[in-house]
């Protein structure tokens, strides 16, 4: 019984996280019954980016994405999966320049809609300035020492909850 209780609250404590989350995972834009969206709507140069379309109510017998504002082809056809969704997944240009793209995107029906997408600009030094190590001054400092203790402090006292648990009779 004590575990199901535990599994209702971490289930009860997971969810708001999960629908929190759910916003920042797409950009869409929808305009009348037409949805599209860009996944992910903030990218990096050379990275691969998914199109989406959903041409509700116009039985749209096709969709491209119009790539010239990325430097990609004027017109991209964009393939139907089993929902009657229409998308395709392309790699950004190694030299696209960081800023906000507007591409369009046409349903054969003759509406279109506008997606953003951010692309944003590789840190001028190559990577997260983190350093290798080479400027720390001492190896053997007060805090690995520190740390040692608080992990043979937690093995110990685990041990000996186990140990409790184990000898303790039930009845």
């Amino acid at each position: 019984m004590r575990l199901f209780r535990y599994a209702v609250l971490a289930a009860l404590l997971t969810i708001p996280v999960l629908v929190a989350a759910a916003p920042a995972t797409y950009a869409a834009d929808s305009i009348g019954t037409m949805h599209a969206w860009v996944t992910p709507s903030q990218a990096t140069p050379g990275a691969r980016v998914t199109f989406a379309v959903n041409c509700e109510r116009q039985m749209a017998a096709g969709a491209t994405l119009s790539g010239t504002t990325l430097g990609l082809p004027e017109q991209i056809p964009m393939s139907q999966d089993s929902s009657g969704n229409f998308s395709i997944t392309v790699d950004l240009p190694g030299d696209i320049r960081a800023g906000s793209y507007h591409p369009s995107i046409d349903c054969s029906g003759g509406s279109s809609a506008a997606v953003t997408l951010v692309v944003t600009a590789f840190p001028s030094g190559g990577g997260a300035a983190t350093g290798d190590g080479t400027t720390a001054t001492t190896s053997n400092g007060a805090l690995a020492a520190a740390g040692l203790v608080l992990i043979g402090v937690g093995a110990v006292a685990g041990g000996f909850a186990l140990r409790r648990r184990v000898a303790r009779p039930r009845g």
